[in-house]
């Protein structure tokens, strides 16, 4: 049904799978080795090799199909092909399939569930580690062997799409080929247009960067002897876990601060994230602590081109989201750091969009409650939920009342995502009393959005499965011990990660460079000479895409409206980022000023030393 379906609809149904050299996650892109392609209604191979690649079937007209897709659209991109729309990735297929039922969704895995013989992990690591990486170029041999290599993986995957669409129909018989495929194109689009990110690249101010990595010892160091001076927890620049634990009694968390399975005060940055609002001091040792604990600048990884790359992992996630490598992402680096992404040069201008309040939004519009749709419809939803509780007066705004529009959106996101008031308290240090009546405010303000929420929850407890209206699944085996969070957070979560996923692919396909995929947000870069036009084609995308997620039918508009910040020599963050990242110029001028003193007998120090801290603000 499936399959005849596509064969209706596309003239060439292709198998692809590529050889390269080169890893995202180390800023580079793909060296590519060899490319074989298997059309399935004529059963012809076509195999490649050398500097050129010419696609045997136009694009337009083909479905690709390949196990992670993330592949073989970069090496298409590699070979200066323009990226094809339409692909059918078997690895997200199988994710969708088992994501919670079973831990490995590999080629030789999913193979492995229908039969279908591969060749070994063993000899696929021969292949790679010993003939494909370690050489430049290969003997007529050699190539014959990889090609050997990739052709018995293509036959593998075209008997892996054809077992998958006979399970994808009886799973999900009550759905019909047409929505099936629809699915399944949306997806594996989604993953290809990953790749194309994952190629642009973000674009680094690499001479600051240079610069900032050059002294960062110094820096650490000082900063380290800064925190020292007032919280005393490090000794000889190592942070002591007697002296932390010490500084945690000291500022009164102790009744709520988590413990490590050894009994003392966890250091992670997940619970410094958790705590940073329980007491000024955490917020202050979790900004410096991020820097601090960087192996120099972790999340910058550099390849040749100057650029900044990682490997996003679309659908790593429960939730479908993104699960970028936290050392290797620059949306994962010290958020001050984030001061070092620009534009690339003079005739272009980056943009950062994300979503505002697109949690709540997804949350009000899905659940169709009239209390939350009217805040997501204010300009701080979050005030407007402490001002119809008494709790802020008229005029208010996030600068005028940011303790308690923080409380608000604290314990409005808690509710919505199952977590229970005790938790809550003790993460934002308050009394248990306190914590519950706001949670008592919280579900009361919105009954129609708990009683939706508890229907999804109920419906993912029979069928034994979450789902998103895209088709993207997430399970639980029957009988195991699960937590009632994770099915409380997948409505809102997985359809945020599907509205970022639709903006993607058509931001992509329009032609636009997206240079970052950051939560709830984007990056993208455009021409300076039609900025205007471009930036309201692109705004229009991302509300677009968010209608896509939130409105049923065309009998409503909703949709969730996006800031942004234009982004010229470098990123500008929040207060306390942005003077920790001032500092850290500084220190960085300090650094470089001693270090050209001492080395030119105290001469004039060079021009390009000085920093201007007022240049990159």
């Amino acid at each position: 049904m499936i399959v005849d379906t596509l064969k209706e609809n596309f003239d060439y149904l292709c198998v692809v799978d590529t050889e390269f050299k080169g890893q995202q996650d180390e800023g580079q892109l793909n060296d590519p080795v060899c490319v074989v392609i298997k059309e399935l209604k004529s059963g012809q191979y076509h195999k490649f090799h050398g500097p050129k690649l010419k696609l045997p079937y136009p694009p337009n007209k083909t479905l690709w199909i390949a196990h992670n897709v993330i592949a073989e659209a970069h090496t298409f991109l590699s070979y200066g092909l323009k990226l094809p729309k339409y692909w059918w990735d078997t690895f997200i297929e199988d994710k969708k399939l088992n994501f919670g039922k079973v831990a490995r969704h590999s080629l030789l895995a999913a193979c492995g569930r229908y039969g279908i013989q591969t060749i070994s992990e063993d000899l696929k690591k021969y292949f790679i580690n010993k003939i494909i990486l370690p050489n430049e170029t290969y003997t007529q041999d050699q190539m014959s062997k990889i090609l050997e290599y990739c052709t018995s993986d293509v036959d593998a995957g075209a008997a892996l799409f054809l077992e998958q669409c006979k399970e994808i129909e009886k799973v999900k018989k009550f759905d019909g080929p047409e929505m099936i495929i629809s699915q399944a194109l949306f997806s594996g689009a989604a993953v290809a247009c990953t790749a194309k990110v994952e190629f642009n690249g973000n674009h680094v101010n690499n001479e600051l960067l240079k610069k900032i990595d050059d002294a960062f010892p110094y820096v650490k160091r000082k900063i380290i002897d800064e925190l020292n001076a007032e919280l005393d927890v490090y000794e000889n620049d190592v942070l002591k876990q007697d002296k932390f634990d010490t500084w945690i009694e000291h500022i009164g968390l102790a009744d709520v601060w988590p413990l490590t399975i050894t009994g003392q005060y966890k250091t992670d940055e997940k619970t410094l994230e958790t705590y940073k609002d329980a007491h000024p001091d955490v917020r202050k040792f979790k900004l410096a602590q991020e820097f601090i604990g960087s192996r120099k600048l972790k999340g910058f990884i550099v390849g040749p081109d100057k650029k900044a790359r990682c490997s996003y992992r679309m659908y790593g996630l429960k939730t479908g989201r993104t699960n970028p490598s936290t050392a290797k992402h620059p949306f994962n680096a010290p958020k001050a750091m984030r001061n070092l992404i620009k534009a690339p040069d003079k005739n272009k201008i980056s943009v950062n969009f994300d979503y505002r309040s697109q949690e709540v939004a997804i949350a009000a519009y899905l659940s169709q409650d009239p209390n939350m749709m009217a805040a997501v419809q204010k300009t701080d939803p979050y005030i407007y939920i402490a001002q119809i509780n008494k709790a802020a007066p008229d005029g208010a705004t996030k600068k005028t009342h940011k303790v308690i529009r923080n409380l608000y959106k604290t314990t409005t996101l808690a509710a919505l995502y199952g977590q229970g008031a005790v938790n809550m308290s003790k993460r934002m240090n308050l009394i248990i009393d306190y914590g519950q009546e706001l949670f008592v405010k919280i579900k009361n303000t919105f009954p129609t959005y708990f009683a939706w929420a508890k229907t999804m929850f109920d419906k993912a407890i029979v069928n034994g499965y979450a789902e998103t209206k895209y088709g993207w699944r997430y399970y639980f085996k029957p009988g195991e011990l699960y937590n009632p969070r994770t099915f409380y957070n997948f409505p809102i979560q997985a359809h945020g990660s599907e509205m970022l996923r639709r903006a993607l692919i058509d931001l992509t396909f329009a032609g636009i460079e997206v240079n970052a995929l950051i939560h709830d947000g984007i990056v993208i870069t455009l021409n300076k000479k039609n900025f205007r036009k471009e930036f309201i084609q692109a705004k229009e995308i991302l509300i677009n895409a968010s209608k896509a997620i939130l409105n049923e039918d065309s009998s409503t508009d909703y949709y969730c409206d996006v800031d942004f910040q234009i982004i010229r020599s470098g990123m500008i963050q929040e207060p306390a980022d942005q003077n920790k990242f001032n500092r850290i110029i500084e220190l960085t001028n300090e650094f470089n000023l001693g270090n050209n003193s001492r080395g030119t007998q105290g001469t004039k120090s060079a021009p390009w030393i000085d920093i201007n801290i007022n240049k990159y603000n």
